[in-house]
């Protein structure tokens, strides 16, 4: 069984659709379906239907999809072992949001430092964060959480960061600090379930009872910004980091009273003790103090 054939399975499992998993791949659409076609064909069994609405996984693409992750954690380790390389390799995932905070300036003081060691990047929905560091397939990641006490991992790190209003010039500023009437006012562009600010949005109109108008629901905080831009929604509500290194002239943007999301650095514990491991993740969080302490992060805070 080809390894990459494998992890190449595993996303279209995951997604539920060839496309977005060719795309989140940086492979091209036939050369996936090529790739899933030899393992079906190595396999001797047919593991998904293709429909016109994406595809179905059969059952023996389900028996691969529950057993596979665990093969390729297996496999990860075992090729570390073999390979005896001192410099090795790390694997981080990190959120969208984090790109020009976090993710670029820690990224070049390991290439600086370390130009031997290898890094793989994953940049991904925090959905899918999660479920990799479940897995065993990232070393370390930086993901969303909603209430500190909800998360099921330990962090090593704990950021707070507050909760933007972004809304149309076109329509009358809202209050400074927002109030959750003025987040109920005008129509919302806001991603969809699960996602963190989407919950944190509900659960606060659920409590008072209120009901928001959400017409459009953009898979990604950019997308949400660029639709209240060109006046397909009239606001959304995003983070502060969102909105680092974007233009956001035409739009009121203030602080909504009380909302907060937190950042958790998570380490996994079974690789701490690999020197390119512990050098990442200790400049990950020296990256992430100083965006907070001294850098565009600075309406963010560290958790004691």
């Amino acid at each position: 069984m080809d390894l990459n054939q494998l992890e190449h399975f595993l996303r279209v499992a995951e997604l539920g659709s060839i496309n977005r998993a060719a795309k989140e791949l940086g492979l091209s659409q036939p050369a996936l379906s090529r790739s899933l076609s030899q393992l079906e064909h190595d396999l001797g069994q047919q593991l998904v239907v293709r429909c016109r609405t994406g595809i179905t996984i059969t059952e023996a693409g389900s028996i691969l999809a529950t057993r596979g992750l665990a093969l390729l954690r297996e496999a990860g380790a075992i090729r570390e072992e073999l390979a005896n390389d001192p410099a090795g390799r790390v694997v981080v995932g990190m959120p969208a949001a984090l790109r020009y905070l976090v993710t670029l300036p820690a990224l070049r003081v390991m290439r600086r430092t370390s130009p031997g060691t290898a890094v793989r990047v994953h940049e991904g929905f925090n959905v899918f964060l999660h479920d990799m560091l479940k897995h065993g397939l990232l070393d370390m990641a930086v993901i969303a959480v909603e209430q500190v006490s909800e998360t099921s991992v330990a962090p090593e790190l704990l950021v707070r960061e507050p909760l933007v209003l972004v809304r149309s010039v076109d329509l009358p500023p809202p209050h400074d600090p927002v109030r959750i009437e003025d987040v109920v006012e005008f129509a919302l562009a806001l991603p969809g379930r699960p996602n963190v600010v989407r919950g944190i949005v509900d659960r606060a109109i659920r409590e008072r009872r209120l009901t928001a108008n959400v017409p459009l629901e953009p898979e990604n905080p950019g997308l949400c910004l660029e639709f209240v831009r060109c006046g397909l929604a009239g606001q959304t509500v995003t983070l502060r980091s969102v909105l680092v290194e974007r233009d956001t002239s035409g739009m009121h943007v203030a602080p909504i009273d009380g909302w907060d999301l937190h950042w958790a650095f998570v380490l996994r514990r079974q690789r701490h003790h690999l020197a390119p491991v512990r050098r990442l993740a200790s400049i990950i969080k020296s990256a992430i103090v100083e965006a907070v302490s001294s850098g565009p992060w600075s309406d963010a805070s560290i958790v004691e």
